[in-house]
């Protein structure tokens, strides 16, 4: 007798009769041209590579009154099916009948909108917890952690160049749970490594490598770097300030269905994360403008406070020295041989000072006045560089008059040098009482 579910060889979807007990089937055209022979096979067999009825089988479930809908993905062809089963009457057995809509296109296009949004709603995430980073010294590892679990990547990272531009260390990264780091392997590599990738990178481009094999021949430099990793596909976005290349951010091994997205991400992100940086370094020169004199190059009286807070910080010490030096005749110079001479003789009282004492925390507090900070010396020692320091600033033709306080006992800094200011003023008082004539008399 003719089959009656012959018809259904006319159907683009799949149709399949499977007896509920036996799990004998019937297949039409197209589901044959799926799944190749099917003739004296079972269900679970032809169906699902399977020996034996699957154990989300529903059965059960089914009547011959109503269609039971349901989606399944079918990991043996790899597709995404809306199935619509019953129970039919087959030559007079109860059998199952299915019809299988492919919904692959569908489900790859809602998952990929998901992975979009989702990607758009982390980089907003992730732009939020950056913003006013302290530069590469900031912590980033929660935006890492954010960026690996949602792409499920074996890690995420970010890489420093050097100030020279010859090498790029590894400074944050994040790794999942059982992927061995890198970042200690990864320290002072030289630029050679990449050098196929510095073009793009120097145009903003974001490097996607989908099969680390096709850089073998390609990109062997970065094939040779890459490969003992245990990277098969990566993501690196560069980060550049003022034109200039200072990192670059990336991902390994991100799961496939956001490695097709994730490129757009990661460019963005680097252009956000490159912002802030260079905001970061734009703040940095300011805040050092601020720290520094703009003439002799020394720190500043802000630099100043700011080092004796720290230093305060932590309680009274001994084994330091403060010299406190005032350059005696400045207004004499000025207005005999003019400001500029009067402004070189400070340039040349400080870079005196600071020769002179290597290592030590040398200020120009404002004025004619100069100040430095010995830590950890010896009273012998200090009383050495003290006499060191007066033939520098001879030699320099700088007469100053000094005032020195040697810590013995524990004192806090700022007392030092309140002390050595003391002893400086009474040095100068001396100075100006035995030249009445010099402008700046001090009685």
């Amino acid at each position: 007798m003719a089959n009656p579910y012959e018809i259904f060889d006319a159907l683009a979807e799949c149709v399949y009769v499977s007896d509920l007990d036996t799990h004998e089937m019937y297949l039409n055209g197209s589901a044959e041209r799926l799944v190749g022979d099917w003739r004296g096979r079972t269900c679970y067999d032809v169906v699902l590579g399977k020996d034996a009825p699957c154990e989300f089988c529903n059965n059960h479930e089914l009547s011959a009154d109503a269609f039971v809908t349901w989606a399944h993905y079918n990991e043996k062809f790899g597709r995404h099916y809306l199935l619509k089963d019953k129970v039919v009457d087959w030559e007079g057995r109860p059998a199952r009948f299915e019809v299988a809509f492919d919904m692959t296109a569908e489900q790859e296009q809602r998952r990929a909108l998901e992975t979009k949004l989702g990607l758009e709603t982390l980089l907003v995430h992730c732009a939020m917890k950056l913003q006013n980073i302290d530069g590469f010294a900031g912590d980033m590892t929660s935006v890492l952690q954010m960026i690996g679990e949602f792409m499920e990547a074996d890690r995420v990272y970010l890489f420093q160049v050097s100030p020279d531009g010859t090498s790029f260390s590894n400074s944050h990264e994040w790794c999942a749970e059982g992927v061995v780091p890198q970042i200690d392997e990864l320290q002072n590599m030289d630029l050679h490594f990449v050098t196929q990738w510095m073009p793009l990178f120097l145009k903003r481009e974001t490097i996607v490598v989908k099969n680390l094999e096709d850089l073998r021949e390609t990109s062997p430099n970065e094939y040779e770097m890459l490969a003992p990793q245990g990277i098969t596909t990566l993501v690196d976005a560069p980060l550049l300030v003022e034109g200039e290349l200072i990192g670059s951010i990336g991902v390994d091994n991100p799961a496939a269905i956001h490695l097709d997205h994730c490129g757009e991400f990661f460019s963005s992100l680097s252009y956000f994360l490159s912002m802030e940086l260079e905001r970061y370094r734009t703040k940095e020169r300011f805040r050092q403008l601020s720290f520094t004199d703009t003439l002799t190059g020394l720190g500043n009286r802000n630099r100043f406070i700011a080092d004796v807070e720290e230093l305060d910080a932590a309680g009274p010490r001994n084994g330091f020295g403060v010299v406190y030096v005032d350059m005696n005749g400045l207004k004499d110079i000025n207005d005999r041989d003019g400001h500029a001479r009067g402004d070189r003789a400070l340039i040349a009282a400080g870079s005196a000072l600071a020769d002179a004492l290597p290592g030590a925390y040398v200020y120009r507090m404002g004025g004619d006045e100069f100040l430095a900070i010995v830590k950890d010396v010896s009273a012998d020692g200090f009383d050495a560089l003290v006499e060191t320091v007066r033939a520098r600033l001879s030699d320099a033709s700088c007469p100053m008059a000094m005032g020195l306080h040697y810590a013995a006992e524990p004192c806090l800094v700022d007392e030092a040098v309140r002390w050595a200011d003391g002893a400086m003023y009474e040095d100068k008082r001396a100075y100006y009482s035995s030249h009445a004539a010099s402008a700046r008399y001090r009685g």
